[in-house]
C-alpha cells in the first residue's frame, strides 16, 4: 500500500509539473499583437537639443555727463562719475581707464568692478579734482566662465572751449 501512495503521489507531482510548463509556454506565447509605439513625429515635445546661448552681451552702458561729439563731457566741478552697464550672462564687470594717445595701455588703470549685479552693473567713481581725457574700457566676464566682451568710450572734462 505504501509503493501505490508513492506512486499516486508522483503522478501528481508530474501531472503539476506538466501543468505549469503548459502556463508557462502558454504565457510566454501570446498570440495577441503587441503594443504599438507611439507615432513621435506628431509629438509635440521638442526633439532636437536646443541649444541656448550663455555668451556675454553688452546691451548698453551710460553714464551721468553729456555727450558731445563722441566724446562724453564731464563738468570741471564733478566729484564722481556714475557709469551704469546692462548686460546678460555677466559675472563680473571691469572698469579701466587710460589716458587718450599712442602706446598707453601700460598706463591703463583699473578704478573699479562689481561682482554682484543684483542691483545693476556699476561703478561710482571719485573723480574730485581731476582733469580728464581718458578712455574707459567697460570689460564684462561671462558667467559661463570662457566668454567676455567690452566697450570702450572716450571721456573728458569739460574746458571753457566746450561751451
Amino acid at each position: 500500500m505504501h509503493d501505490l501512495k508513492r506512486t499516486n503521489t508522483q503522478t501528481q507531482i508530474s501531472a503539476l509539473r506538466i501543468v505549469l510548463i503548459m502556463l508557462l509556454l502558454s504565457a510566454c506565447s501570446q498570440s495577441s499583437e503587441p503594443e504599438a509605439i507611439p507615432d513621435q513625429s506628431k509629438s509635440e515635445a521638442p526633439t532636437e537639443l536646443v541649444h541656448i546661448n550663455t555668451e556675454v552681451k553688452i546691451n548698453k552702458v551710460h553714464i551721468d555727463a553729456k555727450e558731445d561729439g563722441g566724446w562724453w563731457v564731464v563738468p570741471q566741478d564733478a566729484e564722481t562719475l556714475t557709469i551704469n552697464v546692462e548686460a546678460d550672462h555677466a559675472d563680473t564687470v571691469l572698469f579701466w581707464s587710460a589716458p587718450t594717445g599712442t602706446e598707453v595701455g601700460k598706463e591703463r588703470e583699473l578704478i573699479g568692478y562689481d561682482i554682484d549685479g543684483e542691483d545693476g552693473w556699476s561703478l561710482k567713481w571719485n573723480i574730485k579734482g581731476q582733469i580728464l581725457h581718458n578712455h574707459i574700457d567697460v570689460q564684462v566676464l561671462g558667467m559661463d566662465g570662457k566668454s567676455l566682451t567690452r566697450q570702450t568710450f572716450n571721456l573728458h572734462t569739460a574746458t571753457e572751449y566746450d561751451n
